[in-house]
């Protein structure tokens, strides 16, 4: 079984080598601060598919639903970054984060 803290620890080994390698060909490695504007705009992409998906878009411009499912991936692999990156357990903190929706919305 994949849990949380497994996606998250493999995007991370995968995103430093991926920051790793681009290191030298550019001079510097994603900061914190480049990690954010990257799952801003990976969550400007979702927007813009969900956006399609609704018919606020031209029909040659819409969205599919696998086009959504790589987008949110895309999101996902971000914060997963992040929260390695701060040594934050989304194994524990998540499931308190849908107990408190739970808690706030439906009791």
């Amino acid at each position: 079984m994949f849990t949380l803290g497994d996606a998250q620890h493999l995007c991370w080994k995968n995103f430093r080598k991926i920051n790793d390698k681009l290191d030298p060909e550019r001079g510097k490695k994603w900061t914190p601060f480049v990690m954010v504007t990257d799952l801003l705009e990976e969550a400007g992409e979702v927007a813009s598919v969900v956006k399609g998906l609704e018919g606020f878009k031209p029909p040659e411009k819409s969205g599919t639903k696998e086009m959504l499912a790589a987008e949110l991936s895309d999101l996902l692999y971000m914060v997963f970054v992040l929260a390695e990156y701060y040594k934050i357990d989304l194994e524990r903190t998540f499931p308190e984060t849908v107990n408190d929706y739970i808690l706030r919305f439906i009791t």
